[in-house]
């Protein structure tokens, strides 16, 4: 994408009828992952594996599941971008500032996989015991981009380092508590009186509004300090996105390699 519609798609002024077929369907699925994550399936990515064929599709599933993380944590804890170049608030040097930053990743970082590409298989097996249940048998297509098992795995290595009991909990909270529907996602409704539980619950309903006096509540009630706060933040961002994972890959997905053209 070229530097003026990223920075149309960044200030939400990119029409989707300016969007190529391939482009279309990430922000499709982006968006719904986002508005309502809880109706993911399979079927979400049949216009993916036909445009970009099986690899393709499972680096971009890998991306997807990397960046919700990201961003997840980030509204969680408050940060904004730190690239000064995006912060101005006069429109024309932050519009200057998003095309610099996009003309900069589209040519000075090469994303291609490497000569030495990560074991898939073994990183799958590993991702299946540290979450203790056998994977969805979709995760499978990672084998065809192992980079995209290494991402997972990134986020998944530290698991077994939580307290058992409080990883279960944020994981059932999270999975309670995803959007069904765009209501869910921009409305308002009531919070579970527990303050760790209604953090999980804003943590995945709408993240950026996660406030101050929130966590404070969860401090005060169970005496934490800001590394065990923390691990509650990892725990909210990585299970929010492999729920959506989850869903996406819940059955064994089509062997499509064929390109559109």
């Amino acid at each position: 994408m070229d530097a003026k519609r990223a920075e149309g798609l960044a200030e939400g002024r990119l029409d989707t009828g300016d969007l190529t077929s391939g482009e279309r369907a990430i922000e499709t699925l982006v968006r719904k992952s986002v508005r309502m994550p809880g109706q993911l399936a399979p079927a979400d990515l049949e216009s993916l594996f036909r445009l970009f064929g099986v690899g393709g599709t499972f680096e971009l599933v890998g991306m997807f599941g990397f960046f919700h993380f990201i961003n997840r944590i980030a509204d969680l804890v408050g940060i904004q971008n730190d690239m000064p170049l995006i912060q101005p608030v006069l429109r024309w040097p932050r519009i200057l500032g998003i095309r610099m930053v996009a003309w900069t990743f589209r040519n000075g970082f090469n994303l291609e996989n490497q000569l030495h590409d990560p074991d898939a298989a073994s990183l799958l097996r590993e991702i299946e015991a540290i979450r203790g249940a056998p994977l969805c048998p979709g995760y499978s297509g990672m084998h065809e981009a192992p980079g995209a098992a290494a991402s997972v795995y990134a986020l998944t290595r530290v698991l077994p380092s939580f307290d058992p009991a409080l990883a279960a909990r944020v994981e059932a909270a999270v999975a309670q508590s995803l959007p069904q529907c765009e209501q869910e996602w921009i409305g308002f409704h009531p919070r579970p009186t527990d303050p760790l539980d209604a953090l999980v619950f804003v943590g995945t309903r709408y993240a950026v509004r996660t406030t101050d006096a929130m966590v404070d509540a969860v401090r005060a009630k169970y005496g934490w300090d800001d590394g065990e706060l923390t691990d509650v933040f990892y725990l909210i961002a990585v299970h929010n996105t492999l729920q959506r994972l989850d869903r996406l890959l819940a059955t064994s997905l089509p062997e499509c390699t064929e390109r559109v053209a």
